[in-house]
């Protein structure tokens, strides 16, 4: 049973990727235009109406730089990090336990915006979890270990699923206090203790970076919104 009577809203940002993809160098805090790619994440999340507490969970020799980039009237607690990203949330969690609502956001995406938090915090605050997702166009064909393909999936019923995530307080600890098994996200964890998960419509621009090609197209995305 979800408690709707508390409304303390938790912001968690992961900040704590080992950049393997990007040629080992620290993705979140390459350059884009002007600023890393955390600190955009980190503007957008801390200026939400509502929010009491913002969470990020990085190494922490970054803490300090980390509370740097955020500039806005909001308490701002830094964690570290676990081997997986579960652990890492999870560690989040257990920094601000006693929440309402909390939002999981990846700081490789530094695109999101303020209607799609509010999007996925209504549906959230619905049903008691909601992602963003976004429709797939390629082709998706699902393979066994060989590489032979088994069948063709129907993409029309599959969405590509981004952060932020928005969960019940009390849902999202007890996912994690049930669920040992590795997971590629929060919703995972939600799935795999039988509650339901509803889907939003994302936003194709709220990319994650995590090639050097990702970041060039968040350069040119960002420029044209600032233009």
């Amino acid at each position: 049973m979800t408690d709707t009577t508390n409304n303390d809203l938790v912001a968690i940002v992961l900040a704590a990727g080992r950049s393997t993809r990007m040629g080992n160098d620290d993705k979140l805090w390459a350059d884009l235009n002007g600023a890393p790619v955390i600190a955009h994440a980190l503007r957008t999340l801390s200026t939400l109406e509502g929010l009491s507490t913002l969470v990020i969970v990085g190494p922490e020799q970054r803490h300090e730089d980390l509370r740097q980039l955020v500039n806005a009237p909001i308490e701002v607690r830094c964690v570290v990090g676990g081997d997986r990203r579960q652990d890492s949330v999870a560690a989040g969690i257990a920094e601000a336990p006693h929440a309402g609502w909390y939002l999981v956001h990846d700081g490789a995406r530094p695109l999101l915006t303020s209607e799609l938090v509010a999007r996925t915090l209504d549906a959230a605050r619905a049903h008691g979890a909601a992602v963003p997702g976004v429709p797939v166009a390629d082709t998706l064909k699902q393979i066994d270990e060989t590489g032979r393909v088994l069948q063709t999936v129907d993409r029309a019923t599959v969405r590509a699923i981004q952060t932020p995530q928005a969960f019940a307080g009390d849902l999202l600890r007890r996912a994690h206090a049930t669920v040992a098994d590795d997971v590629t996200d929060d919703a995972a964890m939600i799935e795999a203790i039988g509650e339901p998960v509803f889907v939003v419509e994302g936003d194709p621009a709220n990319l994650k970076v995590t090639r050097p090609i990702d970041l060039e197209l968040a350069r040119s995305l960002l420029a044209t919104r600032q233009d």
